[in-house]
């Protein structure tokens, strides 16, 4: 019988194989650096260039007699000529009193027009003998000026700092404000003898002014030895050319400026 040739079993070509792909890391996001917001730090108060007295009972009848024997804010020197009057320019009389009443203002203010230190004083407070007005004590040393002529030196010898004692008062009115101030300089020779009386009295000028009058009395608590008449010419001469108000005035000036 003829052979059965069996056709060839077809081969089938096989599967591709299929690699197995491979996850492809994800590109790194950019790395955003973390900025902290640093905060301004918060300004302090000025600090206190003083320290602080306790208000004595007694502080309303420290230094209660202006020259004359008048009260010390009941009026302005009638006798007497000012030794100053300027113009304070784009300030107000209820600013002012605002800035002279606050509690750093006066003690700053000795500390860089007189150089003074060891400040101690004590808060505002109503006076007990006057309505409506305010007092304050100032306790200091500054130093003592050198420029006295030789007759003076010949016969006192001036130390180099003294102690002040110094009683402010303040009366605001509708139309103006009263600032005086009283003291006393301990350590020069004859120091207790004499009180320095200095007033302001501040009125609305004109547009946005302030006129500033200024007066400086010498109060002579017990006379001098005759020797030294030409110490007390001195004493009245510089006390009036260098007033401790002219200073404040001086010193608004420059801040409002």
């Amino acid at each position: 019988p003829p052979r059965k040739i069996l056709a060839p079993t077809p081969v089938l070509p096989s599967e591709p194989s299929v690699k197995a792909e491979v996850e492809k890391p994800k590109p790194a996001s950019p790395k955003v650096e973390k900025v902290e917001t640093v905060e301004a730090p918060v300004q302090p108060e000025s600090p206190r260039v003083h320290r602080s007295l306790s208000v004595d009972s007694k502080l309303s009848g420290v230094y209660i007699d202006a020259p004359s024997g008048r009260q010390p804010l009941a009026l302005a020197p009638q006798s007497e000529a000012p030794v100053g009057s300027e113009t304070l320019a784009a300030m107000d009389i209820a600013g002012i009193a605002a800035k002279l009443q606050s509690e750093n203002w006066l003690a700053k203010f000795l500390q860089q027009a007189k150089q003074a230190t060891d400040i101690s004083a004590t808060p505002w407070s109503a006076s007990k003998r006057a309505a409506g007005v305010m007092v304050r004590k100032v306790t200091f040393t500054m130093p003592v000026p050198q420029d006295f002529p030789r007759a003076v030196t010949r016969l006192v010898n001036l130390p180099m700092e003294t102690k002040v004692s110094a009683v402010f008062r303040m009366h605001q009115q509708p139309d103006r404000v009263l600032l005086t101030v009283q003291f006393c300089s301990h350590d020069v020779p004859y120091g207790e003898n004499f009180h320095i009386h200095e007033t302001i009295v501040l009125k609305p000028g004109s547009g946005d002014s302030v006129d500033a009058t200024r007066w400086v009395e010498v109060m002579w608590i017990t006379a001098l030895p005759w020797t030294h008449g030409i110490l007390k010419t001195i004493i009245e001469q510089k006390s009036k050319a260098d007033g401790l108000c002219g200073r404040v005035v001086n010193a608004l000036k420059a801040e409002s400026a």
